[in-house]
């Protein structure tokens, strides 16, 4: 005989060596719940002689495969095995009650068949002399318990017997089984209702094992379905081929009942932890949703609070504001103090988010306000030795802020400042010359002893004033080094430059924030930024 014969030989000689057993197996667990005493002795012992068959069956169908000589002793012991079982099966189907033992009785008969064809094969075989080969084995059949999780298990086989063997094992571990006799009739029932899991075999008629889970996994919607092989085909390039295609598993014939169950019980863990896994994940993005809707009102809010643009004594004021992804502490305003006096600011609070943002704008509410009483706002240092003594870090979250503030005098035509910890703001006057307007105090909040002083700068006609955050030009470029502030400050003359000789170009803050994108090669900064222009006309 050629392999195919010697596999198909091993493969239905332990097929009905399963059947067997397996169904005598059940008759035990049927036998606790009859009525009938002499009934359930039967079902015991014919499960104890099909239990006593295993053994030497499985010698003698090796022997036979091998076309090794075996001994006498042991064809005696098969074939007595083998009758005895016959003969508890007889007795069992004549002493049965009239009523009431239909099912146990279809197993009965099941059992009587498994060992008469097993017995046929076996004389048929014999008689041609036997063959030589390792071949696969069977399906054996699988001990009772309770799974530890319950799942909906597709089992697909041809052999009739084999899934249902199989499916009752299995419902009794308390799952869901369904049955299908070929690959087709698997996908009609994947699509109609999901399951955890199918056992498949590879050797069907038909659309086979490889070819079924080729096409499961390339199914979006079937694709995580776990499959288990089960195969009498036990060779390494079978197995590669299965797992390559997807299988979770590969088990031969002959696999331990225990190992199926604890795979089983994986695979289900496996799931229930991705779905527990997928909807945490669900929920993070929800609230990260929730979390950027949020951030988008508050930058929203923040925002609304800005001023309009200004046109006050011949002084024209532009800005722009650019949250970053992360919501920052920017905010800046500009507010007349009296009919001769301007107040502008621009403040940055330390860190990123609602709480930063809530800080500022509470900030710039009680300045734009003057809710701070008893306070001459035409000081810049007085404010700032206000807000100092007001706004502790202990008290802020560990939470401080830098703040540029500034009062034109429009009747003197001379700005007053103070600074402190913020970049310096830039003056162009109308020749073109170049003002660093710093200040000489340490960041709000930290140092209750701090001192801020005054400085002050007369302002021509024509000149401009730039207030703006760090976030502006503390960039990294395209080699990953950090913009320096003279390439900065070189940036933003040039386009003050330009648009100055551009009669169209009405300010050129736009410009300079897209040419320090251009420079860092992203789209989006990683803080806040804000950049306030103030045009002094006369």
């Amino acid at each position: 005989m050629d392999i195919d014969e010697r596999a198909r030989f091993r493969h239905e000689a332990r097929t009905l060596l399963n059947h067997a057993v397996g169904y005598a197996e059940l008759l035990a667990s049927d036998a606790v719940e009859s009525a009938d005493d002499s009934m359930e002795q039967a079902l015991i012992e014919i499960r104890s002689a099909a239990l006593r068959l295993r053994k030497p069956a499985i010698e003698f169908i090796a022997a036979v495969t091998e076309s090794s000589p075996f001994p006498d002793a042991l064809k005696q012991e098969v074939y007595a095995c083998l009758y005895d079982v016959v003969c508890l099966v007889q007795a069992a189907r004549r002493n049965a009650p009239a009523q009431g033992a239909e099912a146990m009785l279809e197993d009965v008969r099941r059992v009587h068949e498994a060992v008469n064809d097993l017995a046929n094969l076996f004389e048929e075989t014999e008689s041609k002399g036997g063959f030589k080969g390792e071949l696969p084995v069977s399906l054996p059949y699988i001990s009772g318990g309770t799974a530890k999780r319950s799942g909906r298990i597709l089992v697909v086989d041809d052999d009739q017997f084999g899934r249902d063997l199989l499916s009752r094992h299995l419902e009794r571990q308390g799952h869901t089984v369904c049955q299908a006799n070929s690959g087709k009739a698997a996908f009609d029932i994947l699509i109609e209702a999901p399951f955890d899991i199918v056992i498949l075999d590879i050797m069907m008629p038909g659309m086979s094992g490889f070819q079924f889970l080729e096409t499961l996994k390339h199914d979006e919607h079937l694709r995580d379905t776990s499959v288990l092989v089960v195969s009498a085909l036990d060779d390494p390039a079978s197995t590669a081929r299965c797992i390559e295609y997807g299988a979770e598993d590969y088990l031969p014939r002959d696999f331990d009942p225990s190992i199926l169950k604890a795979r089983i019980d994986s695979l289900l863990e496996k799931k229930e932890y991705k779905l527990r896994n997928d909807l945490a994940m669900r929920r993070l993005v929800e609230t990260q949703l929730q979390l950027a809707g949020e951030l988008k009102e508050a930058a929203g809010y923040v925002k609304s609070l800005l001023p309009r643009k200004l046109d006050w004594h011949d002084v024209a004021a532009d800005w722009e504001f650019i949250p970053s992804l992360s919501l920052g502490g920017d905010s800046f305003y500009y507010h007349s103090i009296d009919d001769d006096h301007l107040a502008i600011f621009l403040l940055d609070v330390s860190g990123h988010g609602i709480q930063a943002a809530l800080l500022s704008a509470t900030i710039m509410n009680m300045l734009r306000s003057l809710a701070l009483g008893g306070l001459d706002y035409g000081s810049p240092s007085s404010v700032l030795a206000r807000l100092n003594a007001s706004f502790h870090v202990e008290e802020q979250n560990n939470m401080f802020f830098t703040i540029w503030y500034g009062v034109y005098d429009a009747k003197e035509k001379i700005l007053h400042w103070a600074g402190a910890g913020s970049p310096p703001a830039i003056m162009v006057g109308p020749d073109g010359s170049v003002s660093e307007l710093s200040g000489d105090g340490p960041v709000i909040g930290v140092d209750g002893s701090a001192v801020f002083s005054d400085f002050h700068q007369p302002v021509a006609a024509g000149s401009h004033l730039y207030l703006f955050s760090d976030g502006l030009y503390e960039v990294r470029t395209g080699e990953s080094a950090m913009l320096p502030w003279e390439d900065f400050l070189g940036l933003l003359l040039a386009h003050h430059r330009e648009c100055s000789s551009a009669p169209h170009c009405l300010s050129p803050i736009r410009r300079i924030v897209d040419a320090v994108k251009g420079l860092s090669g992203r789209d989006i900064f990683d803080d806040d930024v804000s950049i306030v222009e103030f045009a002094f006309n006369a």
